[in-house]
């Protein structure tokens, strides 16, 4: 274990900073929603997610791939005209999703991989599998958790999940150095959710966001998206692919 932990926070996608990410490990945290179906996904058996900023990327790539493809994502919250699928983790299940290949394009989430594209290494982090990525992350020694927030301004729930994984390094004895936006993150934990994880979905209806995707009918995304280190695997992004990393270990095998 590192003697001393330097953690950062960015607060949204698409805001221009002056951080360089270069030879540190990187959170992208979408919680609502991209994070958490790239989990389920993944879980479900799907073999990989291509992360792409457009809808014309996609198809562009889907007409490459071929049938093993599926195309998935949002505008607006909204599947994208011509997609297979939305931006719902519950839309992608094994019965969908295994053996399939997925193109991803999300309004905050698969931006904020792309920026996050010149870091030593990027993992992809929600409530689902906190508790998984924060024990991966004890031995590193710079790492900044990039919140995707909503159209460049920041999300409560991706603050919040920051926030958590902030804590749990804490709980594992890890000396941390937070800049004042990493201490926000784990202000906001606290304050808010503390030890009520189970009542998570309904601190979670604070956030704009999540009234808004609950009035245009996700409240189910809601409460499934709050289930806290549910689906306990760790998941990269390296080489344009997003994968489990055991599948990843496997496939270089």
């Amino acid at each position: 274990m590192n003697d001393s932990m330097k953690i950062d926070l960015i607060l949204a996608s698409g805001i221009k900073t002056n951080r360089e990410l270069h030879e540190k490990t990187v959170v992208v945290i979408d919680v609502l929603r991209a994070s958490s179906t790239i989990i389920t996904a993944l879980a479900n058996g799907c073999v990989d997610l291509l992360p792409v900023a457009e809808p014309g990327d996609a198809a562009f790539i889907n007409r490459q791939i071929g049938a093993c493809c599926l195309t998935g994502g949002e505008r607006n919250g909204l599947k994208i005209p011509g997609f297979d699928l939305g931006n719902s983790p519950l839309e992608y299940s094994a019965e969908v999703v295994a053996e399939k290949r997925i193109i991803l394009c999300t309004s905050n989430g698969t931006k904020a991989l792309k920026e996050a594209q010149n870091a030593a290494e990027i993992l992809i982090g929600a409530f689902l599998n906190a508790g998984r990525t924060s024990l991966y992350l004890k031995d590193k020694q710079e790492v900044v958790l990039f919140c995707a927030g909503r159209n460049g301004e920041l999300g409560l729930d991706d603050l919040l999940c920051a926030g958590l994984i902030v804590e749990n390094l804490l709980a594992q004895e890890v000396e941390v150095e937070l800049t004042d936006a990493a201490q926000l993150g784990l202000i906001s934990y606290r304050h808010l959710v503390g030890g009520k994880t189970s009542e998570l979905a309904a601190i979670l209806y604070q956030a704009e966001h999540t009234r808004y995707l609950a009035s245009i009918g996700f409240a189910a995304d809601i409460t499934y998206c709050a289930q806290v280190d549910f689906l306990p695997y760790l998941i990269s992004y390296k080489g344009g692919r997003v994968m489990m990393e055991d599948q990843r270990v496997a496939a270089n095998n």
